[in-house]
């Protein structure tokens, strides 16, 4: 069993996906070098253990005798942030299993043609209601467009509709929390 609250501190419509206390979620992170960073690749950010994307990523050689040097940027959908880092190839980074969930959508509570911030209302896979929040901010309009409407249209074509929530951990000294966002949407013929 689980819920789901909003979290302070990042996008307003990321979701922190809570588990019992006997959950063992140190099998979502996995320790990596920096050598095998690559373009795309998922890493967590060194100073708020946000999970981001690599993008920008360069490689160069100190010297006969130094070490490779890996600079990289990450975008942390979460937060809605970047982040530049610079690592020698043989440090310790840390990797988020990423996942993407699928969950049915039964209704959305608000307004989406007024309200900034709308609930979601879902069901999980044992048929329990998980809530999400999907915000009309700066850079999330075309996302909020595009869910809302398909959701409504969907719903009213007499489609199942599902959500793409992206789930993935958020790392702070020992602790892990799973962090979600609703990233997609898609209609299945009822």
């Amino acid at each position: 069993f689980f819920f789901l609250i909003m979290s302070g501190g990042f996008l307003p419509d990321t979701t922190i996906r809570e588990y019992s206390a006997d959950t063992d979620l140190s099998s979502r992170v996995v320790p990596m070098q920096a050598h095998h960073l690559k373009n795309g690749h998922w890493c967590l950010d060194d100073k708020t253990g946000l999970p981001g994307t690599v993008s920008d990523l360069k490689m160069s050689k100190t010297g006969k005798h130094g070490h490779a040097k890996f600079t990289y940027k990450l975008r942390m959908p979460h937060s809605g942030k970047m982040a530049a880092a610079m690592h020698p190839g043989g440090d310790y980074l840390s990797q988020p299993v990423i996942e993407k969930v699928e969950y049915l959508v039964s209704h959305i509570d608000g307004n989406a043609e007024s309200d900034e911030i709308v609930d979601i209302v879902c069901l999980n896979d044992n048929y329990e209601e998980v809530y999400f929040k999907l915000a009309n901010v700066a850079g999330r309009e075309d996302v909020f467009t595009r869910i809302t409407e398909q959701i409504v249209d969907g719903q009213n074509g007499g489609k199942d509709v599902y959500v793409i929530v992206l789930e993935g951990p958020m790392k702070k000294g020992d602790d892990i929390i799973m962090l979600q966002s609703v990233v997609d949407v898609k209609q299945v013929k009822s």
